[in-house]
């Protein structure tokens, strides 16, 4: 994912604050390098956010939704 779509979807779901703060630690984590947009989508759909969350816990619950939508063969419906 570029990160325009990243600001963008960051802003769509109503965390400016958010992406302000994580900006540089997800470019030099490379944490959403490799997702789709859908998938930021998808966990932006089903997570509350607090205001106060920091990189290291959004990045925890982001990889947690990861793994959570793999299936049991070790697939995933971002992956084809």
């Amino acid at each position: 994912m570029t990160e325009q779509q990243m600001e963008d979807l960051f802003h769509f779901y109503g965390h400016e604050d958010l992406y302000k703060r994580f900006k540089t630690p997800l470019y030099v984590t490379g944490l959403l390098d490799d997702s789709e947009a859908e998938h930021l989508e998808d966990f932006f759909d089903h997570f509350t956010l607090e205001r106060s969350i920091l990189f290291d816990e959004f990045r925890f619950w982001f990889r947690y939704f990861e793994v959570s939508k793999r299936g049991m063969d070790g697939t995933s419906p971002y992956c084809p």
